[in-house]
């Protein structure tokens, strides 16, 4: 079953679908067949122009809301949002030590500092101990500089793990010992959304699994693709990865299925029907699915 919100994300430009590599004419082909499998008019704007916002932020918000109407009624427990970062979510708070220490805490130790300072000065103390006591809280101000000092260059040399944020999030609170939810919440899946796909897009989620299950402490979460990219060679970059993705999902895969059949009917071209075959291997292998396995997956969790 295709993402009930589908239709409203496609559309043609310059009579070429928002699916398609406008500059490859077997993509611009099969991105035809594909609209003309899933119903979608050739005068459809594409909604990016309708609406003022991208096809992928339109994409996520439309996901999320479809996700939270499943989980409304089968996992009212769950928090479904778009756009979080990992240090949010209780396997990855470690991820934020380092920014947190990037601060700038001797401030707040300097300014206690020049209040103590101050304090000795309205304290009515004799000219000699009062001296004493300025001399000594310029050495603490001159060990605060030193250390501060210290820290920003053992840090610089730790360097910070960044990841990206994630595209959707599903999570649940998690109760401290008096049963009250506590600041983060336990990731229990993660989305990365890409409306088609490049070389280097397909490397940014593959590379972002990578690092979730190498940095997380704790349970790892469910990690899949979610994308509308028609082109098999695309989908077999990305899904037949060695686990950095659970799996891609589709937004229609039906529609695809229909017209990669109909692209590749009638033909004895080896690289044509290789493509066909490689599609085909995908489902098998179920490293593509369909988009209501996701919806199914959720209100499960």
């Amino acid at each position: 079953m295709p993402a009930p919100f589908v239709n409203l994300l496609c559309g043609y430009r310059g009579g070429r679908p928002n699916t398609s590599d406008a500059g490859t004419e077997g993509s611009v082909k099969l991105g035809k067949l594909f609209f003309e499998a899933m119903g979608i008019p050739t005068d459809a704007a594409v909604p990016e122009e309708r609406e003022g916002q991208t096809v992928g932020n339109l994409m996520a918000s439309l996901l999320s809301a479809d996700l939270e109407s499943v989980l409304k009624k089968k996992a009212p427990h769950l928090i479904v949002e778009p756009e979080k970062s990992f240090p949010e979510f209780e396997q990855f708070t470690h991820l934020g030590a380092v920014r947190e220490l990037r601060s700038d805490l001797a401030k707040e130790v300097a300014q206690a500092v020049n209040e103590l300072e101050k304090y000795s000065a309205r304290a009515g103390l004799d000219e000699e101990v009062l001296s004493k006591v300025g001399v000594h809280l310029n050495k603490i101000r001159e060990q605060i500089e030193l250390t501060d000092q210290r820290r920003r260059e053992l840090l610089n040399l730790v360097g910070e793990e960044s990841l990206l944020k994630l595209d959707v999030t599903v999570s649940r609170e998690l109760p401290d010992s008096a049963g009250e939810a506590t600041h983060h919440r336990h990731l229990v899946a993660g989305f990365s959304l890409k409306w088609t796909l490049r070389t280097d897009r397909a490397q940014d989620c593959r590379s972002q699994g990578a690092k979730m299950a190498a940095l997380r402490r704790g349970r790892m979460p469910h990690f899949a693709a979610v994308t509308m990219e028609p082109r098999p060679s695309m989908l077999a970059l990305l899904g037949r990865g060695s686990g950095d993705v659970d799996c891609v999902y589709h937004l229609h895969l039906p529609a695809l299925s229909d017209a990669i059949d109909e692209y590749c009917s009638g033909t004895k071209h080896k690289a044509t029907l290789a493509m066909r075959d490689n599609f085909r291997r995908l489902l098998d292998q179920r490293r593509v699915r369909d988009y209501s396995e996701l919806r199914s997956y959720v209100a499960t969790l």
